[in-house]
């Protein structure tokens, strides 16, 4: 209970004033008490007082969370919500530990030169048995209740080669003279698996500043790890991504995923923290002050970047494509970059930016609650649906990969016709 422990004054600050209750998505569509940060920080602080056990009903509460952050903002008592939810979830695992297949995923899958690139390509062969072809729309509809996956849900197929696979990435990561770059990619896993288009497209704008370098090394950045609250497989992780990337003498680490680069800038900070080791946090915290989002780093460091592909997405008859943006959790309320991505889709002076009804509001892809109650995660994305819808827009652009694999699903589900893309896809 050390991590909660330490947390009990941060804890104690909540007066109930359920503030959080009035924007959080999951008590925006289930209505309970426990749903909202009040009820669940009621509920861990029963366990801190021995009062309430962990039970699967005290594991099942702590785990509706999109861990959005909405509450941890909007609390005028500035209690970090998320922080305590996860170090509850933390305490579960250290506990009770996780199931076989949890531990397998985590341990061994994460890692992209190990058992993960060769399970998904098996995986992928039983493509035809488990899922069909979408009339409508790009990727598999599952044929069955799968677990993880549920039934008739919207899922991207697997690359056929997958980014750090491709041409392009090895030969950035071996060239002779790549030790003159100054700007590392880091890929992340929805980029790496199922969208290598947006990795190469990113190297394309990152290389109009100069030579980039593509680690093959690399791995996962361990937020699927860290949200189940298997935060040492996340801090193995953390460790190990350091450790590549220290090795080059690099200004610049750039990711294409919102979620890494929360992950890259203040997650790693966190873990590496606890453990005590103060020069593995100081070497944390240079790894850290590298690190940008591309949708921060382009419009300052590479403005030719942005003046290529001009009239690529004219609406038939000269009209201009309408383009609005979703705002993800982990770029927006996580690292307050809200501006960026905005300007560099009003730089296409062919397309019309129109701004959305609650485009920051969660889409119901995040803590891993896509994974452990898609029915939940889904309906949470109906509001996002229907602001879409209201928009008129022909496009969604987006700047987290989970979040456009969760929109694209959710607006298959709710009939909106709208294409979901990368910021990069419209350089």
């Amino acid at each position: 209970m050390k991590r909660l422990a330490s947390l009990a004054g941060d804890l104690n600050k909540c007066v109930k004033c359920g503030t959080c209750r009035s924007i959080c998505p999951t008590f925006r569509v289930i209505g309970r008490e426990s749903a909202a940060a009040r009820g669940k920080l009621s509920l861990i602080r029963a366990y801190i007082n021995g009062d309430m056990g962990l039970g699967d009903d005290y594991l099942r509460h702590i785990k509706e969370c999109t861990m959005c952050g909405g509450c941890r903002d909007s609390c005028p008592a500035g209690v970090d919500t998320v922080r305590i939810i996860n170090a509850a979830r933390a305490e579960h695992v250290e506990k009770e530990g996780v199931s076989f297949a949890a531990s397998f995923m985590m341990k061994n899958l994460l890692d992209y030169k190990g058992v993960m690139p060769r399970a998904l390509r098996y995986v992928s062969k039983f493509r035809g048995l488990l899922f069909k072809d979408s009339p409508t729309e790009n990727g598999l509809v599952s044929r069955f209740s799968l677990p993880v996956i549920g039934c008739g849900r919207l899922v991207p197929e697997l690359a056929g080669t997958f980014f750090l696979d491709t041409a392009e990435a090895k030969t950035l990561d071996a060239a002779p003279d790549i030790n003159e770059a100054k700007v590392a990619f880091y890929s992340g896993c929805g980029v790496n698996f199922l969208m290598p288009d947006v990795g190469l497209k990113s190297i394309k704008a990152l290389e109009k500043s100069g030579p980039v370098l593509v680690p093959g090394a690399q791995v996962c950045c361990g937020m699927p790890a860290y949200y189940s609250g298997d935060v040492e497989t996340a801090k193995k992780l953390a460790i190990k991504n350091i450790k590549v990337f220290e090795s080059y003498d690099l200004d610049y680490i750039i990711t294409s995923c919102a979620t890494c680069s929360h992950a890259l800038k203040n997650v790693f900070k966190d873990i590496i923290a606890e453990t005590g080791d103060k020069a593995l946090m100081e070497r944390a915290g240079k790894f850290a002050a590298k690190v940008r989002d591309i949708t921060e780093f382009l419009p300052i460091k590479s403005p030719s970047a942005l003046t290529e592909g001009q009239d690529e997405n004219q609406s038939a008859g000269g009209k201009k494509t309408v383009v609005t943006y979703h705002d993800p959790c982990h770029l927006n309320r996580n690292q307050g970059i809200r501006d960026a991505p905005r300007d560099l889709i009003k730089s296409r002076t062919d397309l019309e930016f129109k701004e959305m009804r609650f485009p920051c509001s969660c889409c119901g892809l995040g803590g891993g609650l896509a994974m452990n109650n898609y029915e939940l995660s889904v309906k949470i994305t109906e509001r996002k649906a229907d602001s879409i819808r209201d928009s008129e827009a022909d496009i969604v652009a987006t700047a987290c990969p989970g979040c456009i694999v969760q929109l694209r699903d959710g607006l298959h589900k709710y009939g909106v016709k709208a294409k979901v893309v990368h910021v990069v896809d419209l350089l």
